[in-house]
């Protein structure tokens, strides 16, 4: 008791099995599977299956099952898993700061993770049945700890060097199993050297490791009023151990364990009894579901199986009045374990959600109402053409022999007690309606308009590659039909499968001290401690308009066009020195290269300093290549003006040439009249007038024009 606080209890350890046990009788879903939960995920399995079972149960002769949910969960998988995995690529990490260093660190997280989920576990295998189970049952659970694994591998020697056995001893993982013997042996030198008899070497390996699994979706426990992992007051996965497992793993709990204790708790047989939705999934693939003999009576003691609940939930166990995050493995009024944490190991996928609602709907639930009417349609097709050719008979007993009616047989001959004419008469079924295939085309389109699976989204659509629809116009239209698809992905990609990367990330880092991974062709050993605490984390999907292609295209466009463009503009003043440095580390990191390997750190003092050296003396040079130009420009145009002088020059000369020649020509001409006026008058002759010198001219230019027009 505090002065001016109310009372602060810690809780105790009956009051915490009290917790678990009420946590666990509350939450959603149960051991007797009698929530509406089990039964809808009963029902998605018989779809799924194409099951004639449960509420597909047929009333009549016909036991068919449309398979329009496995068509469309199928479809569904297919293409997730094609966006998600293939590449074994999931998580990327992004740099904490915009220097290699930071980009260095996010690839090197990013590898780990991939590394881990992919190597280290059957990543891909887990991954897909974490999808399916999503998009068949509405939700599905994935979870991820840091286990201790060591695998031990002997090896034999008859005889071995002295040398030979030092170098496998320096190996720490190497050590001696039993008595070493040996003898005194000569080697080819003469030298005197020991040699090991019948030695044997036990080889410790480390496979430690963050291990990944699927929660049966039937063991899955969560708090009524949750709508997310963060928020739930209660989560907790029970599971079937044998009195065995549990002496090995918690061996000081278990030693105080009485035998009243261990028949007080149970021996799990019920569980595997009324397990109903294990039993659907054993029914769909042909296999009985019955209690083995490890969960039976007659099992023996140490293998008999125990109902075991592993939760976290929020409880004050200090006293501070704070509750804080607990993980508590308990079985009967036990704890087995307990420990703090900072967050839940676990991550959800649904589908399509509900908001404010923890559970989803599933791709099932969408094509439940199709696989259910499409089902009845297509019985009643079968069934008519069975009473078409097995019509039911009237027949009047004490004529014809029932029995025979009822098992005919080729060439049979059936007793008749009288005339047989009218003694039986065949049944004809009704004639089916002429709506009902119309009424199939419409489930169909209703059932594609629901889930966003069209044969347009699946490339089956023929109608789209008729003539006249332009390429264009298919990808708009394989487009529009796929952005559900493409919804579903995005949803997944930004709840569940960021929520997996990081935890393991988070639980790599905290367990694990160094990490030798090859991966996809490129080995490195990695120090998680050495990386950043906490780094924003994005999924690895081709997807939209942030896709990877997207960014590469945008960098490739920045790099080609707009830098350059600025440069040829004279605007280069305005691009930042680290800009180029900056477009190819992103350029390397979307595609998916460490760019350390290639670049310097271009936020270093040096870098900088060398980088302003160079940008200076590119200036320089600009400088100097445009004074140049310039020069060059100058001259060009004093040349072009000399070159006009020069040539008005010549004209002038040439026109003065002209005249000279011109006024000699007319001079020449006014001696020779002159001379030929004396000698008609020294003759008496009369002399004709002389023409004028500008029609002369005139013929001279009309004679030259037309020779020059022939």
């Amino acid at each position: 008791m505090k002065e001016g606080n109310s009372y602060k209890g810690k809780v105790t350890d009956e009051e915490l099995i009290q917790l678990v046990s009420d946590g666990a009788l509350q939450a959603t879903g149960d051991w007797l599977n009698s929530g509406d939960l089990s039964q809808e995920r009963m029902k998605s399995t018989y779809e799924f299956a194409a099951v004639p079972e449960g509420h597909l149960a047929p009333q009549g002769v016909s036991a068919i099952v449309d398979s329009s949910t496995t068509e469309t969960v199928e479809a569904y998988t297919a293409i997730i898993c094609d966006l998600f995995l293939n590449n074994g690529k999931l998580a990327r990490f992004l740099p904490v700061k915009d220097n290699p260093k930071s980009h260095k660190d996010a690839h090197q997280a990013s590898m780990l993770t991939n590394y881990c989920l992919f190597k280290q576990n059957e990543g891909w295998s887990e991954l897909q049945t974490w999808i399916k189970s999503a998009l068949l049952w509405k939700n599905s659970i994935i979870r991820w700890d840091y286990v201790e694994d060591y695998a031990v591998d002997f090896e034999e020697y008859e005889n071995i060097s002295q040398d030979r056995l030092d170098e496998l001893l320096s190996d720490d993982d190497v050590e001696i199993v039993g008595e070493l013997q040996y003898e005194a042996t000569v080697n080819p030198e003469g030298e005197g050297e020991l040699t090991y008899l019948n030695v044997r070497l036990r080889r410790t390996i480390d496979k430690s490791r963050v291990k990944i699994e699927n929660v049966a979706p039937e063991g899955f426990r969560i708090s009524r009023e949750a709508t997310s992992l963060e928020n739930a007051s209660f989560i907790g996965i029970e599971t079937q151990l044998t009195r065995s497992e549990i002496r090995k793993q918690w061996p000081d709990i278990a030693d105080n364990i009485s035998e009243d204790d261990w028949n007080g708790m149970g021996d799990g047989e019920s569980w595997n009894s009324f397990s109903s939705e294990q039993a659907a999934r054993k029914l769909v693939v042909g296999d009985s579901y019955q209690s083995n003999a490890v969960g039976s009576s007659y099992a023996l003691e140490a293998n008999r199986e125990v109902t075991v609940t592993e939760c976290w939930l929020k409880v004050d166990r200090d006293g501070d009045g704070i509750a804080e995050l607990k993980h508590v493995v308990s079985v009967g009024t036990f704890i087995l374990h307990e420990e703090d944490v900072d967050m839940v190991p676990l991550a959800s996928l649904s589908p399509i959600d509900i908001p404010y609602e923890f559970y989803g709907l599933s791709i099932a639930d969408m094509t439940r109402s199709s696989t259910l009417a499409s089902t009845a349609i297509l019985r009643g097709f079968v069934e008519n053409t069975y009473l078409t050719n097995y019509s039911p008979k009237l027949a009047d007993p004490n004529v014809v022999d029932f029995s025979a009616l009822q098992n005919m047989k080729p060439k049979q001959i059936i007793p008749t007690n009288g005339n047989p004419n009218g003694a039986v008469a065949a049944l004809p079924p009704e004639t089916i309606s002429t709506g009902t295939v119309p009424l199939m085309q419409h489930l169909q389109s209703i059932k594609e308009q629901a889930t966003g699976m069209s044969k347009a989204a699946q490339g089956l659509n023929d109608s789209l590659y008729v003539s006249g629809n332009s390429e264009s116009k298919v990808a708009a239209v394989q487009s529009a039909s796929q952005k559900r698809i493409q919804h579903i992905a995005r949803r997944f990609a930004e709840t569940g499968l960021k929520r997996l990367s990081s935890g393991v990330y988070q639980c790599i880092r905290k367990n694990m001290n160094t990490v030798d991974a090859n991966y996809q062709g490129i080995f490195t050993s990695i120090v998680p401690k050495e990386l950043p605490r906490t780094m924003d984390c994005e999924v690895f999907i081709d997807l939209g308009e942030n896709s990877n292609a997207n960014k590469i295209k945008k960098l490739q466009q920045v790099g080609q066009t707009i830098l350059p463009g600025l440069n040829t503009a004279g605007a280069g003043m305005i691009i930042k020195t680290e800009a180029p440095a900056v477009l190819a580390t992103q350029l390397l990191e979307a595609l998916g290269l460490d760019s350390s390997d290639f670049l310097e750190d271009y936020t270093t003092e040096e870098f900088k300093e060398k980088a302003t050296q160079a940008v200076q003396s590119q200036t320089e040079r600009a400088q100097k290549e445009q004074e140049i130009l310039q020069q060059k420009q100058e001259l060009e145009m004093a040349l072009s003006q000399s070159n006009i002088t020069y040539t008005d020059a010549q004209t002038k000369n040439v026109q003065d040439d002209n005249s000279k020649q011109l006024a000699v020509s007319i001079d020449k001409s006014f001696q020779e009249w002159a001379g030929l006026e004396i000698k008609s008058v020294k003759e008496g002759a009369v002399l004709p007038a002389r023409p004028p010198y500008d029609q002369v001219i005139a013929m001279a230019r009309e004679i030259l024009n037309n020779q020059g027009g022939q």
